[in-house]
């Protein structure tokens, strides 16, 4: 009797999805002629940490290269408490990251722009530096959460780009 091991039926099924994917012209998020052109990209930012933070992870996610396109942000952040304790004293807090941006190509065509919005909470300890600790962490996240979308926003204008030149 022939004996299959689940991992040979297992590469089957995959193989077999991925014929399916592509026959329903399934392309992946991430690649394509203009992101693949992402990388090295030209950014314009502010001057605060969390501008700092997000460029830093956008590069992370993009990598290094030569690029014709420019993305333009603006962040604004914002933290504010979200309760008070029995003594009067906020113990939660969020940080609101808001970016517009803009994403221009090398002659200056709008290829996408808007606005996002990312949040961060943190815990606040009885002590000044806890306060501090959680902002700076939160502002972390959040920068990395924000840069995440911002790729995957981009990724999306780019990928509809491509499909309408090709009609």
């Amino acid at each position: 009797m022939l004996s299959l091991r689940p991992s040979l039926i297992r590469t089957g099924v995959l193989a077999a999805a991925l014929v399916g994917l592509s026959a329903c012209g399934f392309q992946p998020l991430y690649g394509g002629a203009g992101f693949n052109q992402l990388p090295g990209v030209e950014i314009s930012r502010g001057q605060d940490r969390v501008d700092y933070l997000i460029e830093d992870a956008l590069r992370d996610f993009l990598g290094d290269g030569r690029s014709p396109f420019r993305l333009t942000l603006a962040n604004e952040t914002a933290q504010r408490s979200l309760g008070l304790s029995a003594t009067g004293i906020a113990r939660q807090y969020a940080l609101v990251i808001t970016t517009d941006y803009t994403l221009t190509d090398a002659t200056g065509a709008v290829i996408a722009e808007g606005r996002l919005r990312e949040e961060s909470l943190f815990d606040a300890g009885s002590d000044p530096y806890t306060l501090v600790s959680g902002a700076s962490n939160a502002e972390e996240q959040a920068s990395e959460a924000m840069a995440e979308r911002l790729v995957r926003e981009i990724a999306v204008a780019l990928r509809q780009r491509e499909a309408n030149s090709a009609r």
